[in-house]
Order: structure tokens, then C-alpha cells, then sequence
């Protein structure tokens, strides 16, 4: 096996797969990435944890056939630091490589290319055309609330839902949820919700931002990812998302008015005197809100901020940083936080055009 290929285009596929390969892995192979030719022209890049699987088709010059499995990490690392804008690599004896680069010859260690798992096959599935940007966006205002306690499996990912005109994605840790909802003209139809788990987003997006439009598609137990010469799958979490309709607050009749970023500077100020088990106290009448925060270590603050309400008097508790996440997805320069009593959830959505929503769990105070 031998081939030369352009750094930049090598590096193009390099950069996903390390990213996915798994270097904790009990298995080996799956710290390595897939090299193998594919006719004289074409070098598919290939690598898998088992869960997220990603798939380059790079433009080469292929001299003989066959493939090669090398460490993903220190092959994109030698690749990218090579002082030629073409490398070429050939395979040598007990499934070494020799990759020379300029004036520069490396030879690093492999191993075989049979003994590497079969990705899940793309080319099967029938797609759906969406715009990059959109599901890009989506996926960023969702990945924070997603729940990081592996026990909790059901909530370590993002629940997407797709009607083929609508496409919506929701996520919480039990503390705070958030759901954004876009219209996706001829987007992909399913019939029931599925969950995307949060590692396979992260790489996603990283394809996502490579061009404009991507190919989207769910064929249980994957959902297919494909922009032009890449493609991921990623294996589905297998489990029941809560139902999310009946956390937010459909009721709330105590709805402020206020500035987001004054909110968000306001809440960072009080979250230096709050403590993990006490929050910050947002207290609103017809004057304006009142931010408060105490702590007996450490001392109080309170700050006083111009907004609109004419309810009755409410005080309620929350985590400081759950809030100022939330509103930190938001662009509108005003947002709506809808209260009930003191221990119901609240409600944060942006005043005007944008179709995305927070509820977060308050605290005692």
C-alpha cells in the first residue's frame, strides 16, 4: 500500500477521526484510525469508538492498494506538524508505515486493517437535505442542559423529534431543560423521538461546520450525518426520554420583563456570594426585581434592576449558573422568566422572535 496526498486534505479527515477514536478503550484498535485505498484516486479515513463512527473519502494519488490501522492522536500530530504540503505514506513491513514530508521521514508503528471494526453503511439509508447552520444552532442551545451522571443514561443526550416540516430537540439534567424548535422545510420524518447521545453531537457539529448544507437521516439503532465526502453515525441512546411537556409551565401568570444581559451581569455578581447549596433570591413587585445572594462565610449583595411586573409580590430561588447558562443561548435583548409559587419552576424565554425556551427548578431560600 502506498499513496500521496495533499497535507490539508489528510489533515481534513485527521482532525474528526482523532477526535472520536478512543484511546481509553480496553481495545487497542479502537485508538487507531483506518487507512485504505480505494482505486487510484481515493483514501477513505475511518474511525469508531463503537458508539460514534466517522467516515472520510479524501481525494489521493493511490500508487498500490491495501490499508494500514494507525494511532489516530500521533498520526494527526505528525501529520500536521510535517513541513511539506504533500505527504506520502506507504506501508512497510510487520504493519509498520513510512510517511515522508519534505526532507522529513517518519516510520511509526501499526497495526493490521482486518482487524478493525465495520462501520455502520451510510449509503444505505435515504437522507434529508438540512441547512448547517440551523442544526448547528439547535444542537449548541441544547448540549449544556444535558445530564453528564452515566447513571441517569436516558437524560445523557439530546431527544430530537421530526415531523418532516419541524424539527425540535430538548434536553435536561432534572435541574433545568431547555428546547429549541426550528422549521426545517422537507426535513427527515420520524415517527417517534430519538435520543442522540452527547459525545455523538459534539462530533456532529464538528462536521457541521465544514459546509452549508448537510444530509440527515435516523435508521434505527443510527442516526446518519453525511456533508459531502464525510460521513458520522452515531449509535442512539436506547431508552424512554421523560416526557418533557408536562415540565414546562403552561400556567404561570407572573411574568417579568427584563434586560438580559443586566440579568446575567446581576446573577454573576450574586453567584460570587452563593454557595452550591444556597441560591440566588430573585425577588419581583411593581418597582422592579431585586437579586440577592448571602452566604455566612462569605457576606451578601444585593442589586436592584428596572423591569416590568404587575403581579404580586414573589421571591423564588435558583442556581445562579443554570440561569445565566440559559440566557447566555439567548440573542433577544429582552427575556420573559414566567413564575408560579415560590417552588414551581420558571420559565425563561426570549420576548420576541425566537422559538426556544428554558424551565429551571428553583431552590429553598
Amino acid at each position: 500500500m502506498e499513496f500521496r496526498i495533499a497535507k490539508t486534505e489528510f489533515l481534513r479527515g485527521l482532525r474528526l477521526a482523532q477526535g472520536i477514536a478512543d484511546r481509553k478503550s480496553t481495545m487497542p484498535m479502537l485508538a487507531n484510525v483506518l487507512l485504505r485505498t480505494q482505486g487510484k484516486n481515493q483514501l477513505l479515513v475511518a474511525a469508531t469508538d463503537l458508539n460514534v463512527s466517522l467516515t472520510a473519502e479524501l481525494k489521493s494519488h493511490n500508487a498500490s492498494d491495501g490499508g494500514i490501522t494507525l494511532g489516530a492522536k500521533a498520526l494527526y500530530e505528525l501529520i500536521a506538524n510535517a513541513p511539506g504540503d504533500e505527504v506520502t505514506l506507504k506501508r512497510a513491513d510487520n504493519h509498520w508505515a513510512e510517511i515522508k514530508s519534505a526532507k522529513v521521514t517518519y516510520r511509526i508503528v501499526g497495526m493490521p486493517d482486518r482487524d478493525f471494526p465495520k462501520v455502520p453503511d451510510h449509503r444505505e439509508a435515504t437522507y434529508a437535505t438540512v441547512e448547517s447552520a440551523v442544526l448547528r444552532e439547535m444542537i449548541e442551545r441544547t448540549l449544556f442542559s444535558v445530564c453528564n451522571d452515566e447513571t441517569r443514561f436516558h437524560l445523557n443526550g439530546v431527544f430530537f423529534e421530526s415531523d418532516g416540516s419541524k424539527c425540535r430537540m430538548v434536553s435536561t439534567d432534572g435541574h433545568r431543560l431547555s428546547k429549541v424548535e426550528r422549521t426545517v422545510a422537507n426535513g427527515p420524518k420520524l415517527s417517534a423521538g430519538v435520543i442522540i447521545p452527547k459525545k455523538g453531537l459534539l462530533e456532529i457539529k464538528k462536521v457541521l461546520e465544514q459546509g452549508a448544507s448537510a444530509k440527515l437521516t435516523v435508521k434505527t439503532p443510527h442516526v446518519f450525518l453525511v456533508e459531502d465526502d464525510i460521513a458520522i453515525a452515531v449509535k442512539l441512546i436506547d431508552a424512554q426520554f421523560p416526557p418533557y411537556d408536562q415540565v414546562i409551565p403552561r400556567d404561570h401568570k407572573k411574568i417579568i420583563t427584563v434586560d438580559r444581559l443586566r440579568l446575567i451581569d446581576a446573577l454573576r455578581r450574586a453567584q460570587l456570594m452563593s454557595s452550591e447549596t444556597r441560591g440566588v433570591k430573585i425577588a419581583a413587585t411593581r418597582e422592579g426585581v431585586t437579586v440577592t445572594s448571602d452566604n455566612p462565610d462569605l457576606g451578601e449583595v444585593r442589586e436592584e434592576l428596572e423591569a416590568e411586573y404587575d403581579g404580586e409580590p414573589i421571591a423564588i430561588g435558583f442556581n445562579p449558573k443554570y440561569v445565566v447558562e440559559l440566557l447566555g443561548q439567548m440573542t433577544s435583548d429582552q427575556v420573559t422568566v414566567a413564575l408560579g409559587g415560590e417552588l414551581d419552576p420558571g420559565l425563561i424565554r426570549p420576548l420576541t422572535g425566537d422559538d426556544y425556551l428554558g424551565v429551571v427548578m428553583p431552590m429553598r431560600i
